[in-house]
Parts: C-alpha cells; structure tokens; sequence
C-alpha cells in the first residue's frame, strides 16, 4: 500500500551518536546546526529557480543521506547541497542549468547579485568542483537515487477525512507546513513517508484545536502508526521548533495533555499556504570519500559565519 519499505532507515541512536561526523569531532548541536544550514540554502535555490515542495524535500534527503555515510569535517556543505540540488532537479523532471546554478549559489552565498563581467569566471571556477561533487554524491548513495516522499500520502488523508468546510481552511496550511518542516530534521531517515505524514496531520489537528478523539484510532490505522512513534515525532518536531525542552506527548486518541497531566499548549503555525494543485490533485581534493573546495572566497568555505544556523525554518 505505501512504498518505501526498508532504504535508508536508521534508528535515531545510529544517527545521532554514530555518524562519521561525530567520529571527526563534531558535536550533536554543532551538526544539527549545520543540517539547518544546508536546508535553508536549499530552500533559497527552491524560491529563487521556483521550484516546487517536491524537488526540495528530495534535495534534502540527498543531503541528509549524504551526511549520513559522511562527514562534515571533511565535505563542504554548500557544494554538497549544490549538487544535491542538481541531481534532485534531475530526478524530479526540474533539471536546472548547472551554470545558474553555481551563479545562483554564490549570490545566496555572499548575499549580492554577481556582475554580468564575473559570472563566467565564477562558473568556470566551480564547475570542476561541482562536477567531482557529483561523483561523489552519486557513489555515496550508491547511486540510488529513488526518494518516497509523504506529501501525497498527506493530500490523500486529508480528503479522506478532512470533510468539515471550516476545517478546510485551516487544516491544510498547517498539516503542509508541518510536513514540509519534518525535511529539516533527520525523521525521514527513520521513519517511512506514511509516518512522517501521520505526525504532520496529528500536529495540525492539535494545531487548529481539533476534537479527534473520535476518530484517533481510524487515522492511526489509516497510516499504520503506533501511538509511540506518533509521540517520538512530535517530539522530534518540538526539538526543531522550541529546542530540547521536554515535549508533551499524545495520550488518549491523538493527546489533549502531557503524561504529566499538563495540558498542551497550542503553538502558532505560520500559514504557508499549500497550493491549491495540490489539495486538488576551483581546485579542489577528493580523498577517502570526502569534498572540500580549498580555493573558496570568503563566504562559501567550509562553516561559513554569515549562514552556519540557517535561516528561521518558520519561513520555510
């Protein structure tokens, strides 16, 4: 019934304790830092070549995947998010010219529009590196570029059981910016689409107040999802907005309170809307497996001051 069985699922242990990063040296903040980093640039290539969800939600697992089997002590970010960028517009029948590419990256990069005089140069720079970039991320993921995403698994529940008229003006915006966010964590290396997608439609309907006590149980079987996992997701969706804090947990059919008893707080949803489609149908070195542009300017080397955190995910 759902695709996507057994590819590219880890436990969060595996993850969080035992990536090649952590064995460089780098901390859990320091790469969930750095993860928010390369999700902002790729949401800001999607704005700039319009793309769609799809093509960037597919570029981030890329990258999640890449940073996985690699490390970020010995791979430049940016170059990897470029690439993955590149092969996700590939993949997704969005392909962009590789030249805008690297003219756009930079400017993302430096924060300032490339002059027509300098934008050969500047591909002629990268295009080498970016290339290599692509070899490398090719034989990373073995070459398995397939993806499942759990968009379409979302539009399907939501008019399976979102029937109410009021509800349909509210429920979608903040089930799609919940799923679309899911992308800056690591929740799609662990759970299946039809899971990530059962933990953005719960959040919205804790979100917009819902009474889902009666129906709980019916889109838990609709996703196939336990109660525990549905709980460790919006866990992990705490952590991404508000930090480690403690994050109350689903009891009942979906969770009106805490184990604690405390009662949950609803938090505000920015209303990115979702489309209406969709509701309705330079010299570089490549040793032991690892990237790094040792001829970046200022602004596009490894750990970049003016963009390590990323932009605000709320925008996203």
């Amino acid at each position: 019934m759902f695709p996507g069985e057994d590819r590219w699922y880890f436990s969060r242990e595996e993850i969080d304790n035992d990536s090649p990063s952590r064995r460089d040296g780098i901390d859990l903040t320091e790469e969930t830092s750095l993860r928010k980093a390369y999700c902002s640039f790729l949401k800001d290539l999607g704005r700039r070549f319009k793309l769609d969800q799809v093509t960037v939600a597919t570029a981030m697992v890329f990258c999640h995947r890449f940073f996985l089997l690699q490390s970020h002590a010995k791979n430049d970010k940016w170059i990897i998010a470029e690439v993955c960028m590149f092969l996700s517009a590939k993949v997704e029948s969005t392909p962009v010219d590789l030249k805008t590419l690297i003219i756009t990256s930079e400017e993302i990069l430096h924060k300032k529009v490339i002059a027509a005089e300098e934008r050969q140069g500047v591909y002629e720079h990268y295009k080498g590196i970016v290339l290599i970039g692509e070899k490398l991320v090719l034989s990373t993921l073995n070459f398995d570029l397939s993806v499942d995403l759990p968009f379409d698994l979302l539009v399907q529940a939501m008019k399976k059981f979102i029937l109410d008229t009021a509800t349909q003006g509210t429920f979608p915006p903040a089930a799609w910016k919940f799923v679309k966010d899911s992308f800056w964590t690591t929740l799609c290396l662990q759970y299946q689409p039809r899971h990530v997608a059962a933990g953005a439609f719960f959040l919205a309907a804790m979100h917009i107040k819902m009474d889902a006590k009666s129906h709980g149980e019916s889109w838990c079987q609709h996703f196939d999802i336990t109660r525990r996992q549905l709980n460790d997701i919006r866990g992990q969706m705490g952590e991404l907005y508000y930090g480690k804090k403690p994050i109350p947990t689903f009891t009942g059919s979906i969770g009106e309170t805490s184990n604690s008893g405390d009662v949950v707080q609803q938090q505000p949803v920015p209303t990115d809307n979702c489309p209406s489609s969709v509701i309705q149908g330079g010299s570089s070195s490549v040793a032991d497996g690892s990237l790094q542009d040792q001829s970046c300017p200022e602004g596009v080397e490894k750990d970049s001051p003016d963009r390590e955190a990323g932009d605000n995910q709320e925008e996203s």
